[in-house]
């Protein structure tokens, strides 16, 4: 069909290219050759008049009119799959898709292993693409270079981004703050306080984007404050460090049960730390996304299991 000149098939090609900026990873987004979508993109141009992508150092990048196309595509393939898709069905079994999800490394480590163990069990043309947190994820999210973003919600109030209108969002699963030892540390016993945890070495996790911590930021409103050793980017380093080097540090008790129990023991923290919860978070377009729902009813089926202290997801 074409409209204005324009085969409403590249309507696809086009939002895949704008999204990723990069011909390859929309072709895979695709499931389509690499030339395919090269022969795809020179149509386009054409029929814009405009290069649409143009190279900035070693990267593409969208042209002004392509800015303008990107958000507007979004909402007439939308508006499109409404309208044709009805009570749409998804069956995993059959499904082939990628699903994109920016969660922290701490996120990823709890969850990835039991969803792609769930996929493989249930979906087995699924797969799903984990990066960390950006600086611009809820930007990403907005124009659909991601489908997922797993994050606090007070990383909405780190990116000054205009989001058109709230995201849509559920709870994850919660976890709390402890203190990591080593369990060959003899310089700490059972109990530690406070004033001792100013005496002894100490680190820090940071994520991208961070510039100060939960811990941090509870340590800040203490009359003094441990002198902090090293800052890690994520809490698997910062567990080794406890292990091999004798510092102490907070973590997340999940994390440190899954990942830490045998090198690391955990002691309550000697200052007040509220604990913090993990939303998931997607663009209200995909609010009745059949396949969408699913892999968020995925995602909280193995934060169930998390949060229920069992580090594998059932199969039904």
């Amino acid at each position: 069909m074409h409209l204005g000149g324009l085969d409403l098939n590249l309507l696809l090609a086009l939002d895949a290219l704008l999204s990723e900026k990069n011909v390859t990873r929309a072709a895979e987004r695709m499931n389509i050759s690499q030339p395919g979508m090269s022969a795809a993109l020179q149509k386009l141009r054409w029929h814009f008049s405009d290069p649409l992508l143009e190279k900035v150092g070693r990267r593409l990048e969208l042209t002004p009119r392509a800015r303008t196309l990107a958000q507007p595509v979004k909402n007439i393939l939308f508006e499109i799959r409404t309208l044709t898709n009805g009570a749409e069905d998804f069956d995993p079994a059959k499904a082939q898709r990628i699903f994109r999800v920016c969660a922290s490394t701490y996120c990823s480590d709890l969850l990835a292993i039991p969803v792609i163990r769930y996929l493989g069990k249930v979906a087995p043309q699924v797969s799903v693409q984990f990066d960390d947190l950006f600086s611009d994820t809820f930007a990403r999210l907005v124009d659909g270079q991601i489908d997922i973003a797993i994050a606090i919600p007070q990383r909405l109030l780190m990116e000054p981004v205009n989001l058109n209108g709230p995201l849509s969002s559920a709870d994850l699963f919660s976890d709390r703050l402890v203190l990591a030892v080593a369990n060959d540390n003899s310089a700490v016993g059972n109990t530690i306080s406070f004033d001792e945890l100013c005496e002894l070495p100490y680190v820090e996790t940071r994520f991208a984007g961070q510039t100060v911590s939960i811990s941090e930021q509870a340590l800040r409103r203490q009359p003094k404050q441990p002198r902090v050793r090293a800052w890690f980017p994520n809490f698997q380093l910062t567990l080794d460090a406890v292990a091999q080097t004798g510092v102490i540090a907070t973590a997340p008790e999940k994390l440190i049960a899954m990942r830490g129990a045998q090198r690391v023991r955990t002691l309550p923290l000697p200052f007040e730390v509220p604990d913090f919860e993990e939303h998931v978070y997607w663009h209200p377009r995909n609010d009745h996304d059949a396949g969408h729902r699913w892999f968020r009813a995925v995602l909280q089926s193995a934060a169930q299991e998390l949060q229920a202290g069992r580090q594998r997801l059932e199969y039904e």
